[in-house]
């Protein structure tokens, strides 16, 4: 670990970050953030609402044991946290107590009240076991956009700027160095109803003597790469870098495209399945899906019937354009617990062999379809990977795993600080690893680029 004073600069953090949106608290989690600190990646990004406060929990857990083995010191790791969403609990203890909140659902809510943003500071420095974040962040204010009727760009900046002024007190009270923002719209100018000028950030933090906004943080892939394209002779990472603010990029291999997750990676298929026999599958599953319901009218037993519609489902689904990504969420946030549902209920009635036997032919039926569906899906990803690779500069070999290129090529991309991945396998932070000391890659021409076409 490279042993630098604090408070930190851009200079002494890895140029990949640990990110642990699906960090948990387990064994298993822990022992990968351990290695990837060990190994030299330096950088922490968390946020208060990652598994509800778990993975603030594991990373003060690993940290305080490598500080008491002598492994680093707390200086020699850079600790972002975010705060603004309420969700399951948080929200259900919160949503009364502040006036200004964004009802996104009625789990989930969003915030940047000062007030709000102190409980929350307080509550991620008890389970980080920590005194003191290197950064803490407004998480994706542009979220103060939906669901409000009376939103606004004065009321919007307004809220910020307070948001700042309360986090510069913190700084004074040192629990923490810097603060920033995290956005998912961020834009050098307002030039959507939703985006959020930097331009209007800096001109709000030239009010506040000698302020501490140092960090933004933003989305940027592949597929979303507007940021760093030159507009007016300026692109908007340079004009971060231009005022000294450290830019932290997300979701290097989570594009989204048409609002649906489009990864770039690699997809091993090599099965063609056409659009006939995909149909086909479906319609059997329909005619199977009514006379399982017919039958179970004959016999009286209604409760299970408004269940069965897995099959109807998947029709619905088919008739929208979907990526695998999507299609792979469907299945574990949706069908799966639906499946599971039908179950508990078949259990409570007792059917004769006739009525089980063609439950189970209707669940062997949606596992095989489901499957195919799997590898037609994956075979569409993968025709568009090659296409995306397609539009790419002759230097860079088509041989070349396409999350590697993603990852050399944010690596090699001016003014960006460091890029976070999330790494909860093995496998991730060996690619992280890799990709940190190998160049594979020496430059890409943002401009230059017209990957969108190849994937519409």
């Amino acid at each position: 670990m490279n042993k630098n004073n604090y408070p930190k600069t851009q200079s002494n953090l890895s140029q990949f970050g640990f990110g642990t949106y699906r960090l948990t608290n387990s064994s298993e989690h822990k022992t990968i953030l351990k290695k990837a600190i060990q190994a030299g990646i330096n950088l922490i990004d968390t946020a208060t609402n990652y598994h509800h406060g778990d993975a603030e929990i594991a990373i003060g857990n690993v940290i305080q044991e490598l500080i008491y083995d002598n492994d680093i010191t707390r200086e020699e790791v850079t600790i972002i946290s975010k705060a603004g969403y309420l969700e399951g609990k948080t929200y259900t203890k919160y949503n009364q107590t502040f006036n200004n909140i964004t009802h996104l659902s009625q789990q989930a809510g969003h915030c940047i009240d000062p007030k709000f943003l102190e409980t929350q500071l307080s509550e991620s420095l008890l389970r980080l076991n920590l005194d003191y974040l290197d950064a803490y962040l407004i998480q994706n204010p542009e979220i103060y956009f939906v669901n409000n009727k009376n939103s606004n760009e004065e009321t919007y900046y307004k809220q910020i700027k307070e948001a700042l002024l309360y986090l510069e007190t913190e700084v004074k009270k040192g629990r923490i160095h810097y603060y920033g923002i995290s956005s998912n719209t961020f834009d050098t100018n307002q030039t959507n109803t939703n985006s959020t000028s930097l331009n209007k950030l800096l001109e709000i933090v030239k009010e506040i003597p000698n302020h501490h906004f140092k960090i933004i943080q933003c989305p940027f892939n592949l597929i979303e790469h507007s940021l760093a394209q030159r507009k007016n002779d300026v692109s908007f990472f340079e004009l971060a870098h231009n005022h000294n603010l450290d830019l932290i990029t997300n979701r290097p291999l989570n594009a989204m495209i048409n609002n649906q997750l489009f990864k770039l990676v690699d997809v091993d298929e090599n099965t063609e399945i056409t659009d006939i026999e995909i149909e086909d599958l479906i319609q059997n599953g329909l005619d199977l899906e009514a006379s399982l319901k017919t039958t179970l009218k004959d016999k009286e037993i209604p409760d299970i019937s408004p269940y069965l519609t897995l099959f109807e489902k998947l029709n619905e689904t088919q008739s929208t354009t979907i990526t695998y990504f999507t299609f792979k969420g469907l299945l574990e946030d949706i069908f799966i617990p639906q499946i599971d549902h039908i179950i508990s209920l078949f259990e409570e009635f007792n059917l004769d062999s006739d009525i089980e036997h063609q439950f189970l032919n209707y669940f062997s039926l949606f596992n095989h379809t489901a499957k195919e569906l799997s590898h037609y899906y994956k075979q569409i990803h993968q025709t568009k990977i090659i296409e995306l690779k397609a539009t790419l500069p002759n230097h860079i070999s088509n041989d070349i795993p396409i999350h590697t290129i993603a990852l050399q090529s944010y690596k090699n991309t001016p003014y960006i600080t460091a890029t976070l991945i999330g790494i909860t396998h093995e496998e991730h932070l060996e690619s992280a690893l890799n990709n940190l000391k190998h160049n594979s890659i020496t430059s890409l021409s943002w401009n230059d680029l017209d990957i969108n076409t190849a994937l519409t």
